[in-house]
């Protein structure tokens, strides 16, 4: 199985990611709760990202490796 995702960190932790089955953001510390909501709310970009993770991005990544 190939999938993607998104995941950020701040000073070695993490802080963010998107769970791609929700479509939702994680935020693991507080200091990433109000990001996140405002992430949440962007669905259309939500699931851009799903679609770029899932499929286009791999389909890239068979192509050119």
């Amino acid at each position: 199985t190939t999938e993607g995702y998104e995941q950020h960190g701040y000073d070695g932790e993490d802080f963010l990611s998107l769970d791609l089955k929700t479509l939702t953001w994680v935020a693991p510390v507080h200091q990433a709760f109000t990001i996140k909501l405002r992430l949440d709310h962007d669905t259309a970009y939500n699931q851009y990202l799903k679609n770029y993770y899932t499929k286009e991005c791999v389909d890239w990544l068979k192509k050119y490796l």
